[in-house]
């Protein structure tokens, strides 16, 4: 246990301070830190401030204008009164301290059209779209209301029906595509750990038997041991990695209103006053969000991921570092590797199926087969799955991965010495039972 601790500490230490993993450690969290200031610094500064006069000869959209304005950055300013000709007007409105003009003719409401904007410059995409969802609404009130229609109970109609969820007579808040994409994240981060740890544990392996360091730990270390030291050495620094992003992560976002609340206050006032988008609909996504983080077991998936993190990377690091050990160039591992990634790959196509139906068959089957439970039960847990489906899938995964240590270091213990000879799946097989 001694030299198996001294091989973790050598993997462990080497790594760590290696000037790669310090800027990857460091870079990334700053890099989220810098996207997350250019877009405000972006949005903020790019946001158009800009004042239109409205010459309206219908007489239809007086009162609709008054309310269109969406804080500092759009303005209209209604020409009330005004019997100037159009041709005068849309050559002087710099004079009255506006950007442009815009004119609606008297229009018939069945084919609304002229409606025309005169400037020097094109209006912004969410601008236009703004006055046109405005004035389309408008318009199509108007026609609703020459019919006799009443509009209130059209737009009483137009709303979208909500359906509650009573899962064991509880009733269920929040979003279930909340909750689907939470899992997947999860699941995403996972797949990238087992891909990435996993084949840094066969490239350490395979450039120790390609110097022959090897040759020389053995005669002092059991093979199994020098293995096992690899795998649990390389696993902690992939731990380390993720806990220092999610500890700067949490620091930039604490700090960034610190250094940006001027703006970011900007930012919040502009998304609230801005109507382009429904209020209502915005308020239901964040309810959605909060209430799914109400409905979420914290504990329960914070303690599921660390495990899944762990058992799913010990299942497939070990399969890496016995295909490390047994192959003698780069095109055997590449041939060696496809039926260890197959399985990954296939618990990502996986995912998407178990977000749609995160209780058919395929879900249940491949969270608790041990090449995909790791990936596939966590994006079911936020969905409530049953306590006895993830302690199945747990300790099937635990028996599985203890097993394929096992057979891992039959096969390492043989590879490891083998030099300049291409070897085969069956010539592997046999060495998992060579006493």
């Amino acid at each position: 246990m001694k030299k198996t601790w001294y091989i973790i500490k050598r993997e462990y230490l080497t790594r760590v301070k290696k000037k790669s993993f310090l800027v990857l450690t460091f870079l990334i969290p700053i890099l989220f830190g810098l996207v997350i200031i250019g877009t405000v610094a972006i949005a903020t500064s790019a946001q158009e401030k800009i004042k239109i006069a409205v010459k309206d000869d219908s007489g239809l959209f007086e009162d609709k204008f008054r309310g269109m304005d969406v804080g500092e950055s759009l303005r209209f300013v209604y020409l009330t009164g005004n019997q100037q000709p159009i041709d005068s007007l849309k050559h002087i409105y710099q004079n009255i301290n506006c950007d442009g003009i815009l004119y609606i003719p008297k229009i018939n409401l069945e084919q609304p059209l002229g409606i025309a904007y005169y400037s020097e410059n094109e209006l912004g995409i969410t601008t236009k779209e703004h006055i046109i969802n405005n004035l389309s609404d408008e318009i199509r009130n108007r026609a609703l209301s020459e019919r006799h229609y009443n509009i209130d109970t059209i737009e009483y109609f137009d709303k979208k029906i909500s359906v509650e969820q009573i899962i064991d007579n509880k009733k269920k808040k929040g979003s279930s595509e909340v909750a689907g994409m939470f899992g997947y994240a999860c699941g995403m981060l996972i797949y990238i750990f087992l891909i990435v740890y996993g084949a840094m544990v066969m490239r350490s392996v395979t450039e120790e038997k390609t110097n022959r360091i090897v040759e020389v730990l053995v005669t002092t270390v059991k093979p199994f041991q020098l293995m096992l030291g690899k795998i649990i050495g390389i696993g902690a620094v992939g731990l380390t990695q993720f806990l220092c992003w999610g500890i700067l992560t949490v620091l930039i976002n604490m700090l960034l209103p610190v250094f940006m609340g001027d703006k970011l206050m900007a930012m919040q006032a502009m998304q609230q006053s801005s109507q382009m988008a429904s209020s209502s609909e915005s308020t239901q996504m964040l309810m959605n969000i909060s209430n799914a983080f109400h409905d979420l077991n914290i504990p329960r998936m914070l303690l599921s991921f660390l495990f899944y993190f762990v058992f799913g990377y010990l299942f497939y690091a070990s399969q890496f570092a016995a295909i490390g050990a047994a192959v003698t160039d780069d095109s055997d591992m590449q041939t060696f590797t496809f039926p260890i990634t197959i399985p990954i790959i296939i618990s990502m196509i996986l995912m998407s199926a178990t977000l749609a139906q995160p209780f058919s068959n395929a879900a249940f089957w491949g969270s608790v087969l041990p090449f995909s439970s790791p990936i596939i039960m966590i994006t079911r847990i936020p969905f409530q799955v049953a306590w006895w489906e993830q302690l199945l899938s747990m300790f099937i995964l635990v028996v599985c991965s203890l097993g394929m240590v096992y057979v891992a270091a039959r096969i390492y213990r043989i590879g490891i010495l083998i030099q300049g000879k291409k070897v085969t799946f069956k010539e592997i097989g046999k060495w998992i039972f060579v006493k």
